[in-house]
């Protein structure tokens, strides 16, 4: 069976390995019992640690507390929304017929990419470095993967 090829050139049916693999984080989620792969795994917060917690804060009107679990939680917040609107845009124009413009061009997109990106990641090193390792939602995972090996190695070493 052919696949179909949208303007561009690149297949537009979905792919069933992408299924695959989200249901596979889905399930390391559920087994490790947290919602971040990267704190489960490793048993450090990643950049997102508190994202859902300060999302949460923020719907029961607890601004200061919101942004004290993650800085970043309004810019989520509006990036997320943005992208909705986006979505919700392309499909209505798709429908009525009519091709959806981007208002940024190419070139905007990657550099407002990168900025997020890296705004990302500096606030992430902050946070650690004032936070970690004892701070909710900056302390290290005693039960994740790597500390339950790093336990078992050292009870081996002890005996």
């Amino acid at each position: 069976m052919e696949q179909k090829k949208s303007p561009n050139g690149k297949n537009s049916r979905f792919r069933p390995s992408l299924i695959l693999v989200v249901l596979l984080l889905f399930f390391a989620m559920e087994l490790f019992s947290s919602s971040c792969f990267f704190y489960s795994v490793i048993g450090v917060p990643c950049a997102g640690c508190g994202s859902t917690r300060a999302l949460s804060l923020l719907m029961q009107g607890e601004l200061k507390e919101a942004i004290r679990m993650h800085p970043l939680i309004l810019l989520s917040l509006a990036i997320f929304l943005s992208l909705l609107g986006v979505a919700i845009t392309k499909l209505v124009m798709k429908a009525r017929g009519k091709e959806f413009r981007s208002p940024l061009s190419e070139k905007s997109t990657k550099i407002l990419f990168v900025s997020l990106v890296a705004l990302y990641l500096i606030v992430y090193v902050v946070r650690m470095v004032l936070y970690f390792p004892n701070e909710e939602p900056m302390c290290y995972n005693h039960n994740s993967v790597w500390g339950r090996l790093v336990a078992l190695f050292r009870n081996c070493i002890r005996r």
